[in-house]
Formats: structure tokens, sequence, C-alpha cells
């Protein structure tokens, strides 16, 4: 019975959402699906592009996009994929997502000791704003410098 109310509640939730974030789910799939196929198949080179840029000034006729809205969407899309789609995966596919409505966003590598190994996390910011994850991200992940990331020839 659990389930049952679970799934309701999630259709609900679906209904309710206005046109606009139906367009947002689409597109969040697509482009979910577009980077995790680019990233699994190809080599760094061909997507390293993605996470270099650094932000820039947004176009004006974007200050009342609601980024939070498509983050949130994505971020939704994302737990439901077909494909697992680790915080690489869903920061690159934000990004592109923004940056094809003029906000250029900055992307952030950072790791932390986990057991006997590290712990690496991606997340995106928007002029000194986190928007995929909580504020305190950068307390908990040692950012990595751009440089250091840079010259990886290989992402897992």
């Amino acid at each position: 019975m659990g389930l049952l109310k679970k799934l309701g509640h999630k259709l609900k939730r679906l209904l309710s959402l206005q046109v606009k974030d139906y367009r947002y789910l689409v597109e969040a799939w697509l482009v979910l699906a577009w980077v995790d196929l680019v990233i699994r198949f190809s080599r760094y080179e061909r997507w390293r592009h993605w996470l270099e840029s650094a932000e820039k000034n947004s176009k004006k006729h974007q200050l009342t996009f609601d980024i939070a809205s498509l983050i949130t969407l994505s971020e939704m899309v994302a737990r439901h994929h077909v494909c697992p789609m680790n915080c690489l995966r869903r920061t690159v596919a934000q990004k592109l997502m923004l940056a094809r409505r003029g906000i250029i966003c900055c992307v952030h590598i950072g790791v932390k000791n986990e057991g006997n190994g590290f712990e690496a996390h991606s997340w995106l910011s928007y002029k000194g704003k986190v928007l995929n994850d909580s504020a305190d991200v950068s307390e908990r992940y040692v950012e990595l410098e751009k440089d250091q990331w840079r010259n990886v020839k290989h992402f897992h």
C-alpha cells in the first residue's frame, strides 16, 4: 500500500507542474542522456571543455529566468533516469542547459578522504552561489584548483 501512496504522490506532483516545467523535464532527460553517452563512450578530450569555461556576464533578458526551478527539475529527472546520473553528469548537463539560456556557470570539483581512498564530487555555481548542492559543499570537500584537474587524462 505504501508503494501506491508514494506513486500517487509523485503523479500528483507531476500533474501540478506548469507547461514550461514539462519542457524542462524533457530537455533535462535528453541532455542528461547525451552527457552520459558522451562521457561514457568518448575520450575526456572530447568533453573536457564542458568543465573549463568560467563564469561570464549573463544576458540581461535572463534576469527573470528561474534557475532554481531548472536545477530542481533536472535533479528530479536525474534521480529517475534510465542510467545512474552521478554528480559530474548532473553538473555538466545543468551547465549546458543554463548556458543555452545565456547563463554561464562555473564547475567545481572537490575531494575528501573517505575510508582508504578519496571521494570526488562536482557542483555548479553562478556568481559565487552554489546551485546544485548545499551551500556548505566547499566545507565538506577540498576544491581542486582548475590547474589540478585541467590536465587529467581520464575521468571514470
